[in-house]
């Protein structure tokens, strides 16, 4: 059975007199049966309220016990694993398989923070005993609001990177569950809290809210004892939330990834000996129904010809594919009038697949240059193809992009000589530069970077995947002159949790 109630501060909240929504499956638009439950404002703040109460409790517990802590919500996954890959199915229409891979990478991503915390040198330990005595560490900021992904409804939700990231550095965390997969959520809350329960630490750490309108959220971020939050979304929502998050009394940091056309960038002699760049581009376009924020929505071909032999390849492959249905009807709605406004404009060609909503856009660069609204992002199975006359040129149009999470360059060995000026351009716009390959699929490693320059993501400083996620969720703190039995673990003389330190400008693991 799901739980339709919300979950506050350890404690199933049922209030009958709330207000209700169902999902929907969006490949047969038929209501899934469970109702749930909107927050209210009280339960809003009781959420916060409780959070903020333990977490100085929280902050303070050692490594070894957050790290049973994330054990025992791997174990609860792996235990509801088939009715949470069947409510998944049905409430996002995404196949077995992405589901399954899904499912992996959210139970992978809790192992790479627990062996953070094993490791437990992310705490940055810096001793300086010369003069007066310094001693440096990072430490958790406060309760964080997570929001749930809509194109992501395990591995960017509930227990995702940006939740178990949040638990690992210390931070209680208030869950504001995505509407459409509400009862993935749901079950995977439950997950937690039954984690939770085994793991001798306060309930009060983490609350699930549900809810359809924008006030849940909005007063979540509003409330003043929260002092984070995390998002992945569209722009309009990231954006929303960062001015209200500014507007506060206390502005509080909003980590939001947003939009991005990840475009790339094929030299000449890279086009013409590539025999396999047309099915790399078709399939990484229409991945997941074009439902990824590393989606390459932008492909620039040096091409003096002018035969435009690409956008012909990719058509054909184009009309070849028969797509699922995406993830929610608010999406598909959305791409499908962002095709309409593209048809309009008398600069750029449009021609869709016959056998899905798949689409490719062409248009020279000097249109683009022109007229650059259109490197807005289309979110969906849609790439807009661009023809450039030279190298000089995509450096022209790659100097005008917005911020981006990724870029690709495709080129030729014999290409490297003259590829400098648009390297320099492009590694100032995105968070990722790739040489090889495409886009879509990011690794779950601490040298992965998911995030980039505004617009793409609110402060390029910081990934939303990898480990070095948990850096969003702390801040430095000094102690100077501070007895040795009042200070934390991780700068006691004694080293007793066995960290790599920076002491008097040496690294070493020694005792002092």
């Amino acid at each position: 059975m799901i739980k339709s109630q919300n979950l506050i501060a350890g404690r199933w909240h049922d209030n009958p007199k709330a207000s209700t929504f169902q999902t929907v499956n969006p490949k047969t638009n038929q209501v899934l049966p469970t109702s749930f439950q909107e927050a209210t404002s009280e339960q809003i703040h009781e959420a916060v309220a409780k959070a903020a109460v333990v977490f100085d409790r929280y902050a303070t517990t050692s490594f070894s016990k957050r790290v049973k802590f994330l054990k025992a919500i791997q174990s609860e996954l792996e235990a509801i694993g088939p009715k949470l890959l069947k409510t998944y199915q049905e409430e996002s229409a995404l196949p077995e398989g992405r589901a399954q891979g899904e499912f992996q990478r959210t139970i992978g991503q809790i192992q790479s923070f627990i062996a953070l915390l094993e490791e437990g040198s992310f705490v940055q330990a810096v001793i300086h005993t010369q003069g007066p005595d310094l001693r440096k560490m990072l430490y958790p900021i406060g309760p964080i609001g997570v929001f749930g992904a809509s194109n992501f409804p395990l591995a960017f939700s509930t227990a995702g990177g940006d939740t178990i990231s949040a638990f690992a550095a210390g931070c209680p965390v208030i869950l504001k569950a995505h509407p459409y997969h509400a009862g993935t959520s749901a079950l995977v809350a439950e997950a937690i809290y039954k984690a939770l329960k085994s793991s001798d630490l306060p309930l009060e750490i983490f609350s699930h809210l549900g809810g359809v309108s924008h006030s849940v959220g909005s007063q979540l971020v509003m409330h003043p004892m929260l002092k984070g939050v995390g998002f992945t979304g569209s722009f309009a929502g990231g954006k929303a939330l960062h001015n209200l998050a500014q507007n506060r009394e206390e502005p509080i940091p909003v980590f939001a990834e947003m939009g991005s056309i990840n475009p790339i960038f094929i030299t000449e002699k890279r086009l013409q000996t590539d025999e396999n760049l047309a099915d790399t581009l078709a399939q990484s376009i229409v991945l997941g129904s074009g439902q990824f924020c590393t989606n390459p929505g932008m492909i620039l071909c040096c091409d003096s010809s002018g035969e435009n032999h690409l956008i012909k390849s990719l058509r054909k492959r184009f009309n070849e594919f028969s797509l699922a249905p995406m993830v929610h009807s608010n999406i598909e709605k959305k791409y499908l009038e962002q095709l309409k406004t593209l048809e309009e404009k008398q600069t750029l060609e449009l021609s869709k697949a016959s056998q899905s909503n798949a689409a490719l856009g062409w248009v020279t660069a000097s249109d683009l240059l022109k007229n650059q609204n259109l490197m807005e992002e289309v979110f969906g199975p849609f790439s807009l193809l661009v023809a450039c006359k030279s190298i000089e040129e995509m450096t022209s149009v790659a100097a005008a992009l917005p911020g981006q999470l990724t870029a690709t360059l495709l080129s030729h060995e014999t290409d490297h000589p003259k590829l400098g000026s648009l390297i320099g351009k492009l590694q100032n716009k995105v968070g990722r530069l790739l040489f090889e390959g495409v886009p879509t699929g990011v690794a779950v490693t601490q040298a992965m970077q998911h995030g980039g320059p505004f617009p793409a993501t609110t402060d390029s400083r910081f990934t939303s995947v990898g480990t070095d996620a948990v850096y969003r969720w702390l801040r430095p703190i000094t102690y100077q002159d501070c007895p040795n039995a009042l200070l934390p673990a991780a700068l006691q003389n004694e080293n007793p949790l066995a960290l790599n330190r920076i002491v008097n400008g040496q690294q070493t693991q020694a005792s002092l």
